[in-house]
């Protein structure tokens, strides 16, 4: 059966007017072998199987969070299109006290957009946007009121909020702050700033007129993993110990907040995340809370592994990103934030190469094949023969319905110690035969070194396949798959 090369990309991109074929020849790739379909049991070497007829419930949506960079320009109108087509619940943004006291409510950001300008278009790309209230440390040149503590700062932080709550109503929730513990404060010494937070939100509320539901929420300013993750539960337990201990009735902390950019050789311990910190709170004799991670990476900072250069974690971003969100969300975590639409100053975590053409990354286009999992609904079990106990190999996330067939997204993550290529069987059981009245028509993607990858391969501007099938309907399907030690691949089976 022939094998279709440089087709029209996912639906996604149709969708923005970027999937059409244009002159970005890819890099020579091998004739696949044919998909094979029976109705018989599953293929013997198969290293994923996806069983359709066991359904998990509703699919972890990858997708769903995404984080602005102060340090990106605006984006532009295709950018906009793009990241509405991937439905955000939440966009995470930032707003520095110091400096809307000096200079001003539309003060400028570093990458010389006003925060103005800035709220008003991701509020046009998400459901609601999450602030981190940041630069409560006051200086000679850039004071705060009450010299940053008590009743007057609680004042300026209330009005603040309430300026902004008015003019952009998407703002839903706010962090005291950002990565405290990364920034050395004590906890002691960031309890008392968190005091003045949580009573200048309700007050705010109160004057807002809004509760329940309705309530702007407040959670702690991200701790973060610097070193190991159980750095980051230490600071939490301190935190939450000075929070259990705080008589005032009107506390309130309405959720957890961290960021995570450690355990690069076993992102299975991130399954724990939410577990250990729902544990610190039960401790404490306090409530479980909704847990967001609002920033996570491969790596923090510029950091590029010695063994590799800039070109070796562009291509691994995408699948390193996919083993964590997979593992915080298994766990139970309620939103993880990818990080981030464009960075300026640090190119591999920028999900956006174009911000005025939307031309992505290889972690854009992992976003892109995440809202395809999405768009199906229902999560199937998928099951790896080839995945280590810390998470590292292969592994998947399928997906159907919605009358949208069934998509099952790979992805092939082993940081620095892998494999170049491997040649696996994609084993697809008990497709129902209701959603596929007559062909199944079946695409294969790759994000990898050649595949979809505008760092390594300029001209690649548009989303390209690597294979396009139509077959008879068969209830078990068996696709082939050649996977670079670090990438991503996405099976999408259409009516």
């Amino acid at each position: 059966m022939k094998i279709t090369k440089n087709l029209l990309g996912l639906s996604l991109v149709i969708s923005l007017g970027l999937g059409c074929a244009k002159n970005s020849p890819q890099p020579a790739i091998p004739d696949m072998p044919a998909l094979t379909g029976s109705n018989g049991g599953a293929v013997s070497n198969a290293v994923l199987t996806i069983d359709c007829g066991q359904q998990q419930g509703d699919v972890m949506r990858i997708e769903q969070a995404n984080v602005h960079s102060t340090t990106s320009a605006l984006p532009g109108e295709q950018a906009r299109k793009w990241l509405q087509a991937l439905k955000h619940k939440t966009v995470r943004t930032w707003l520095a006290l110091r400096t809307i006291n000096n200079e001003g409510y539309n003060y400028k950001y570093s990458g010389n957009v006003g925060a103005e300008t800035s709220l008003a278009y991701y509020s046009t790309v998400a459901d609601s946007l999450l602030i981190a209230l940041t630069a409560y440390t006051p200086s000679a040149n850039a004071p705060l009121p009450g010299n940053g503590k008590g009743v007057a700062f609680q004042n300026f932080i209330k009005q603040t909020i309430i300026y902004y709550k008015n003019k952009f109503p998407k703002i839903k929730y706010i962090q005291a702050g950002n990565e405290p513990d990364y920034n050395g404060e004590t906890a002691v010494d960031y309890y008392e700033v968190y005091k003045d937070y949580y009573k200048a939100i309700n007050a705010a509320n109160a004057e807002l007129g809004l509760a329940g539901s309705e309530r702007i929420m407040l959670s702690n300013g991200a701790f973060t993993s610097t070193t190991n993750f159980a750095a980051l539960v230490a600071y939490t337990n301190q935190f939450l110990a000075l929070y259990a201990a705080d008589t005032d009735p009107n506390k309130r902390l309405d959720f957890f907040s961290m960021n995570c950019y450690t355990e690069q050789t076993n992102p299975k311990l991130f399954e724990t995340a939410k577990p250990q910190i729902t544990a610190a709170l039960n401790a404490k004799g306090l409530t479980a809370k909704q847990v967001f991670v609002t920033e996570y990476g491969l790596s923090g900072g510029t950091f590029i592994p010695a063994a590799w250069v800039q070109a070796q974690l562009m291509t691994a971003w995408a699948p390193a990103q996919l083993a964590k969100a997979f593992y915080l969300y298994e766990g139970g975590v309620d939103r993880v934030f990818n990080w981030a639409i464009s960075h300026g100053e640090i190119i591999h975590k920028s999900e956006l190469a174009d911000l005025n053409n939307a031309y992505p990354n290889p972690y854009g286009y992992m976003l892109m094949f995440g809202r395809e999992i999405s768009d199906r609904g229902t999560r199937v079990k998928a099951t790896s023969t080839r995945l280590s106990a810390q998470g590292l190999g292969i592994n998947a996330l399928a997906s159907m319905g919605n009358g949208k067939g069934v998509a099952v997204l790979v992805w092939n993550y082993n940081y620095t110690n892998f494999t170049p290529d491997q040649e696996i069987n994609v084993q697809i059981n008990n497709i129902p035969k209701e959603n596929f009245p007559d062909k199944i028509n079946a695409k294969i993607y790759y994000i990898d070194s050649k595949n979809n990858n505008i760092y390594s391969h300029p001209s690649q501007t548009s989303l390209s396949t690597a294979s396009e099938q139509a077959l008879d309907y068969s209830a078990n399907l068996s696709v082939p798959l050649k996977l670079e030690g670090n990438s991503v691949a996405l099976i999408v089976l259409n009516p």
